[in-house]
């Protein structure tokens, strides 16, 4: 039976690594090359090394190819069905291409090593090796994570097993996606993300366009105040992954009131709590915790006011707060987006940084259009020709007209008259 790596909440400072050379001079050599970064063990024997993987989890294992008793083919293969998960390398001295395309197709190795080795590239090779074992890890923390908020949510209330079995079912498919090795931190960073943006909108019924929006917004926002690459790619991240604290479903829902409208609370210590055990996360973790903190430091968790609040999370308080006035998702009161607009100038100086909401006014009045999500505008704007992004329903759930259709001036009209009729701002997507 194959072996499989136990999850840990505590790992050892060290990866271990195994060595299998018949010459004991060059396990001496490369014991003396890898001992201070790894925890190192040695053999000149096929069978004695296959033993030790039998009672240890190793991450990563460098065997010789040519030995007497076993070659480095046979010997990786077998480590293979032992330790599935282990990173294997190839160790020759040798040109022989047959023998190296036997140790690839049976032992899986991750690359070769040849003889004699440049201790430098050595050491480069198995450390990225080992951040690709590390990255592996992390996602099997947070997929546990994810797996044990789950059983809690059925346990507490058998009335939603359906539903939890939906999300259950979300969740094995975001895992499969992950299951494929992460070939560098790059691929590794996107795989995390779209598991977040899905759990995310799995747990909270919202479009991914809801998402983007925020997103967009924010980050041109902090593009106007000139903020640095790294802020903005931060800050622009931070929106993508905002509500994940919302997949706690065993949380009833919270709000809070400003001027007898109710704005939802994004359960943003749990959010914070969630990203922070993903280490590439980190930057992000102050935006997430304190997106509900107000200027005049009457918000939570802290009470922050002012430059006290980061400033990622001020953008984002201002553009999750438009987004929600002027959508239909959860929102009753039906702002019109210059009434979303007014609204937050109202509040400037309270809730809102008058800087950041300066810069804002600023882009959804005259760049919402050259944003990547689609721009969001009332009636009194739409006119002839504009091409609509998403379906338009009218008040009583039917679709008026679909995605993709160009606004004719007999169209306009009607639309115009239904808003009257219903005394409801009608607000569309082009």
């Amino acid at each position: 039976m194959g072996q499989e790596f136990k999850v840990e909440e505590k790992q050892c400072p060290k990866l271990k690594v195994l060595l299998l050379d018949d010459e004991q001079d060059i396990l001496n050599s490369l014991t003396r090359v890898l001992r201070y970064d790894y925890d190192v063990s040695s053999f000149t024997k096929g069978s004695e090394a296959l033993q030790h993987l039998q009672k240890n989890h190793v991450p990563l294992i460098i065997s010789d190819m040519r030995m007497p008793e076993m070659d480095g083919a046979e010997f990786l293969s077998r480590a293979k069905a032992i330790a599935p998960e282990s990173i294997r390398f190839l160790l020759t001295g040798y040109s022989d291409i047959e023998s190296t395309i036997s140790a690839v197709n049976e032992g899986g190795i991750h690359t070769y090593i040849a003889k004699p080795w440049d201790n430098n590239a050595l050491k480069e090779t198995l450390s990225k090796a080992a951040e690709v074992f590390r990255l592996k890890h992390e996602k099997q923390l947070l997929m546990a994570e994810l797996e044990s908020k789950n059983e809690e949510l059925s346990a507490l209330n058998e009335s939603l097993e359906e539903k939890v079995a939906l999300r259950t079912k979300q969740l094995l498919m975001t895992n499969n996606k992950l299951q494929k090795l992460f070939k560098h931190r790059t691929k590794a960073f996107k795989d995390i993300l779209l598991t977040l943006q899905a759990v995310i909108q799995h747990s909270t019924g919202q479009s991914s366009l809801h998402i983007e929006r925020i997103a967009e917004i924010s980050k041109a926002v902090a593009k106007r105040l000139k903020l640095s690459d790294s802020e903005i790619a931060y800050i622009y991240l931070a929106a993508l992954v905002h509500q994940i604290g919302m997949v706690d479903q065993t949380r009833a829902p919270t709000t809070s009131s400003i001027d007898g409208i109710k704005i939802p609370d994004d359960n943003p210590k749990l959010g914070a709590e969630i990203i922070r055990q993903i280490a590439q996360f980190e930057p992000i973790v102050d935006i997430i915790l304190h997106q509900n903190e107000n200027y005049d430091g009457t918000g939570l968790p802290d009470h922050l006011a002012g430059d006290e609040i980061p400033i990622g999370s001020k953008i984002l308080r201002v553009a999750k707060n438009y987004e929600f006035f002027i959508s239909k998702n959860d929102n009753r009161f039906g702002m019109t987006p210059d009434s979303a607009r007014s609204f937050i100038k109202d509040h400037t100086g309270k809730l809102y940084d008058p800087n950041i909401v300066k810069a804002f006014r600023y882009i959804v009045e005259n760049e919402a259009t050259e944003l990547k999500a689609d721009a969001c505008i009332g009636l009194d704007r739409l006119k002839e020709g504009d091409v609509l992004k998403q379906d338009l329903y009218l008040p009583n759930g039917k679709i008026m007209v679909t995605a993709g259709q160009e606004i004719s001036r007999q169209m306009l009209e009607k639309l115009r008259q239904i808003e009257k009729d219903n005394d409801q701002p009608m607000i569309v997507f082009i």
